[in-house]
């Protein structure tokens, strides 16, 4: 089996800093899907949380949409880990910052609200704090790998002018 070309040429730098945007990415998606709402003996997922929130209390549009969308968020992780394993990595760094933005906000909002947990519906601790811890690895890998990829381009584009560096 042949190696794409482009990881063939990647350097440790960019190969760990994808390997801890992918880590952080599977761990916030994984988060997800662990409990973040409780009621009684019920728990519920996000996607669940965000289903019930907005059924019953019928969020203004822009909210509604945000609602919405968080259903994309293992698409979009996975679309981000297939473009980084193509070697799309400022793409790739791109996207996993934007997850990692939406993903740990939602998340660290109702992480800081887990202290203050009585009444009938209760924020359970798992989901919420490991999506953000999640999301937060996945932004620092992105910007890592961001950074990477430009001074990796930078380097490729001084060897093949003829420019020396010191």
């Amino acid at each position: 089996m042949r190696v794409p070309d482009r990881w063939a040429s990647a350097d440790r730098t960019i190969a760990g800093w994808s390997g801890l945007t992918v880590a952080g990415l599977v761990v916030a998606a994984v988060g997800t899907f662990l409990p973040w709402l409780s009621s009684g003996s019920v728990e519920r997922d996000s996607y669940a949380a965000a289903a019930v929130i907005e059924y019953v209390f019928r969020p203004v549009p822009f909210a509604e949409f945000g609602l919405r969308a968080w259903r994309g968020v293992v698409i979009a992780t996975t679309l981000c880990v297939v473009m980084l394993a193509l070697g799309l990595w400022r793409t790739g760094a791109v996207l996993s910052a934007v997850i990692g933005l939406t993903v740990g906000t939602g998340a660290a909002l109702l992480a800081v609200h887990i202290i203050d947990a009585s009444g009938p519906v209760r924020i359970a601790p798992a989901g919420p704090v490991i999506s953000a811890t999640g999301s937060v690895l996945a932004l620092l890998g992105g910007f890592g790998l961001l950074l990477a990829a430009a001074a990796r381009r930078d380097a490729r584009f001084r060897q093949q002018t003829g420019q020396v560096t010191q």
